[in-house]
Parts: C-alpha cells; structure tokens; sequence
C-alpha cells in the first residue's frame, strides 16, 4: 500500500483529479474491465487500520464463513419480526459470489451489526466527510482516505492462490437500505481459504495493494486534521452533510449544529 502525505485540502483534490483522469484514460485502453471503479474510504484517525466492524467487536482476524452465515440467519427472525422487512437469503454456498445472505448482510452493516464487509464509496467526498466528520480533528492530528482501484492490469486485490488471503470487490447493486445509494456504497471483503474451508480475513495483508506501483489499487492519503473547516465547508456547499447521508432525525441534528453553531462560532 502506497502512503501519500499532503499539506491541504487542495493537494488532495488536485491527486484525485488527477487519479481519475488517469483511471479514464487506462479504462479507454482497456487496462481496466467494466467494473473497475475507484472506491475511497475515509478515517478519522490516519493509524486505524481497514479493519472490518466484525475484526474490530470480536478482536478475532478470522471468521469461517459459514459461521458468520449461520449467526445472521439465526438473528434473521428477530429482525423480520421487529422491522417488517424480509430478506430472502437463500442457502449457504462456501466460495461463491456474490455471498450467501450479501443484501440483509448490507442492511446489517449499516445497523450496526458487526459484518465482515469493509464499506467503501464512490466518492471522494463522501470519503472525506467520514475522515473530517469528527469535531475532535480541529487540531493537529491527521486523518486518512483510502483510495481503491481493482482489476488493474491483473494486479487486483484477488490473489492467485487462494490458500493466500484474498480480498474481493463486491457490486453496488443490491435491495437493501437507503443509505447504500445515499453514500453510493460498495464493499470488500477479505477471505482466505484455511483447512478446505473459506474464512474471512483481514485486509490488512501484504497482497492487498502494491507499495511500488504508482497506480496501484490500494493508495493512503494523510491530511492533517486542521484542514477539517476547509474541507467540511465545502462539503456543506455540495450538500454532502450527516443528515444527506444518514437520512435519520439524528443526522439531522448534527447537520443543523454544524449549520447554525459550529460554522458562526468559526466566522
């Protein structure tokens, strides 16, 4: 993975504008397939590591699949029962994409629920908001964004060797919350193949991204945390705010604080 260190909110548009001239010109000549799409995910810490909620709740770095399977179908009945939405969620298939249960294990992550899938977004600046959103990084500290680009020219997070870990794009076309389009979410997940059967692990692995390569699919951008007032007032403008994301009164609230508190105390 390739670290990359700004000064300001600037340098870091100007990198993403950049990559995605280039992503169009690689895509014209077909070094790219269809799907390959950047996808960016931001921290509001610059040392957290793409750990998955599931990593982070339970402190374990692998899961068998079918494990994690048979805990969402069983939970699968209270949900209905509480919120009056169904999920068809079929059988388990070691192996196979899309997973088995992919759509209520969106709905589930978006909830709260630990899930082995890392949530990334189309864009940049959804990214950034999650990298700036918190009032705690109006001081030196640095936040990160993650950028992501699969299928590039073979070398794609998907390793040969599937006794290796593995990590695997997923689409963004599923039934599911509201807010997987309101963030123009997609996902990843980790796996790795352990006694015949397929776990899921972590992203943190040397095969995932390529330190060397200036195009590769894994990039780390630092900024520091004071250029939060930049980046978040002209995320404001775009209308890109908790509540546009989230959707709930909550965000609705902090967005409204931002709005009439925050932003007067900074003027």
């Amino acid at each position: 993975m390739k670290t990359i260190e700004f000064e300001s909110w600037e340098c870091f548009e100007q990198q993403v504008s950049i990559m995605f001239s280039d992503w169009r010109k690689l895509k014209a000549e077909g070094r790219y397939n269809q799907w390959a799409t950047p996808r960016f995910r931001g921290h509001a810490d610059s040392d957290w590591k793409l750990e998955t909620t599931l990593e982070r709740f339970t402190k374990k770095s692998s899961w068998a699949k079918e494990q994690y399977f048979k805990i969402i179908r069983d939970i699968q009945p209270a949900v209905i029962s509480i919120t009056g939405k169904n999920w068809d969620i079929l059988e388990f298939e070691d192996g196979k994409l899309p997973l088995s249960g992919y759509e209520f294990m969106i709905y589930l992550r978006h909830h709260g629920f630990p899930s082995p899938l890392l949530d990334w977004t189309r864009s940049p600046y959804v990214a950034a908001f999650f990298a700036f959103r918190s009032q705690e990084k109006l001081g030196s500290e640095k936040v990160a964004i993650y950028s992501y680009i699969e299928d590039f020219e073979g070398s794609q997070g998907i390793a040969n060797n599937t006794n290796e870990p593995t990590v695997r794009g997923l689409g963004p076309y599923a039934v599911t919350h509201k807010r997987h389009y309101a963030q123009q979410c997609e996902y990843s997940i980790c796996e790795q193949k352990i006694n015949g059967k397929y776990h899921y692990g972590s992203h943190e692995n040397p095969t995932f991204g390529d330190p060397n390569s200036d195009l590769g699919p894994v990039k780390k951008y630092i900024l520091p945390g004071t250029e939060r007032t930049k980046a978040l007032s002209q995320l404001h403008r775009m209308n890109v705010t908790a509540f546009s994301l989230f959707g709930s009164e909550e965000s609705l609230m902090e967005t409204l604080a931002y709005q009439e508190i925050e932003t007067r105390l900074i003027d």
